[in-house]
């Protein structure tokens, strides 16, 4: 307990503000996640449309993070957290102030856009600020910032749409903009001093001067990021399915149940209050061992948990379980998924933080976003196109041993990376010379 209440002590100011503002706009947003694939469904016409809106969103930020990391290199990490944050929340209002498939689309375009503008510059300003050894603690102690908004959050959700799911599109946009302006106000900038540009004219010769590569370049230069990727698509994948449309496969199977009894918002605030209490010391154990086996293991654990939401429903309304029975057992296999899911996710931020040379860090994470994005795009369409089909089972079942098998590729990443030569003094050269494997 000492050791834990050392290293917090140890964390930079700016990781400390940052895990605030996650927290606060943690709280809104997981709020709105429960429901907003039962709100879409009530103001569109098939399933699939719902799995459009939901995947458009990832779409729209190819654009957004193959820039925004590399704006965050030259401009700095403050000017991007601020921008994308405050247009999230203008972004939130829309889904009140419209209604339609359309317009739908459109919003989530923008919502995907500003997304992909935020993260590629919060987490390179995370890297800026901690020591290499500390970095999974540190990406371990924001996500227990965001898990207590995804403790609260649902409960309170849940209470709120008796009345109106409208509200809670309102509540997400304030918060939106007070975590902007908390960022504005108490965020110091990180971008190492002698990467920082005065003017956009000096900005421009530093780039040509340097020829830094874009995160394409970075992709295909590096093979490691670049299989890093492709095989963290089926773990995106996986969370767009239980972090947005798991409540639409609840509801066809567990028909006896209300928007209300969704036990996705239960399991959901356990999810969040589980990364709460051990996320933390979960990172330091994690951040002691080979990244390669920690994200093997939770892959497995990701993985089976997957497998048990799709076929469990359909055995409960077979035979009739009770509701509480139902909802006891989906705590339990939701609480393996949870371990899973805080082996793997600081580790992921680890692994490409460790790859990336100190200049690219904001290039290199907007890079390794591609893979939320695939996922996000991919994933939304497989799935509203399955569960159109009554075939949630089926989605799940591919996603379980899709992870497991993303887990041992993982570890045979972690192997690689002994037996290759340094990120940085291969891609910084700016050729066209590849990285060894």
């Amino acid at each position: 307990m000492k050791e834990t209440w050392r290293a917090y002590k140890e964390m930079d100011r700016n990781v400390w503000i940052r895990f605030i503002g996650e927290s606060i706009n943690g709280i809104a947003f997981m709020m709105l996640l429960p429901f907003l694939a039962l709100y879409l469904k009530d103001r569109v016409d098939h399933i699939w449309e719902v799995g459009i809106v939901m995947g458009v969103s990832p779409l729209a930020s190819v654009f957004g993070t193959m820039i925004g990391g590399r704006l965050a290199d030259i401009y700095g990490r403050k000017p991007l957290m601020v921008g994308s944050m405050a247009g999230n929340a203008v972004v939130m209002l829309g889904f009140v102030w419209f209604d339609g498939f359309w317009a739908f689309v459109i919003l989530s375009l923008f919502l995907g856009f500003f997304n992909s503008l935020f993260h590629p510059a919060a987490s390179a300003m995370v890297a800026d600020v901690t020591e290499p050894d500390k970095r999974t603690e540190a990406f371990g102690l924001l996500r227990m910032g965001h898990n207590i908004g995804a403790a609260i959050g649902p409960l309170i959700g849940a209470s709120v749409v008796l009345f109106s799911k409208q509200v809670i599109f309102m509540v997400s946009a304030v918060s939106m903009f007070f975590y902007a302006l908390i960022v504005l106000i108490w965020i110091r900038e990180s971008l190492p001093k002698s990467e920082k540009k005065e003017t956009l004219e000096e900005a421009s010769q530093k780039e040509e001067k340097q020829d830094l590569p874009s995160p394409f370049q970075v992709i295909l230069r590096d093979k490691l990021l670049f299989i890093f990727i492709i095989t963290g698509v089926v773990i995106s994948m996986s969370f767009t399915q239980t972090e947005g449309m798991l409540p639409l496969h609840f509801d066809q199977t567990l028909p006896n149940l209300t928007d209300a009894q969704n036990p996705f918002t239960y399991m959901l605030a356990f999810n969040g209050l589980l990364v709460v209490l051990f996320q933390f010391p979960i990172s330091r154990w994690a951040g002691n061992r080979a990244i390669g086996k920690v994200m093997l293991y939770g892959c497995i654990l990701f993985g089976f948990g997957l497998l048990a939401v799709g076929w469990l429903p359909q055995a409960f309304t077979a035979i009739g379980t009770s509701y509480w029975a139902i909802m006891l057992i989906f705590l339990a296999i939701y609480g393996i998924y949870t371990l899973g899911e805080m082996l793997m996710s600081p580790v992921q931020m680890t692994f490409v933080a460790n790859l990336a040379p100190e200049h690219l860090r904001g290039t290199y994470m907007g890079a390794a976003g591609l893979q939320w994005i695939l996922g996000g795009v991919t994933g939304p369409l497989l799935g509203g196109y399955l569960l159109d089909l009554g075939l949630g089972n089926i989605l799940y079942t591919i996603l379980g041993i899709g992870c497991i098998i993303a887990g041992i590729i993982y570890l045979s990443l972690d192997r690689w990376v002994d037996d290759r030569p340094s990120a940085e003094s291969s891609v910084t050269q700016g050729n066209v010379s590849t990285v060894n494997q």
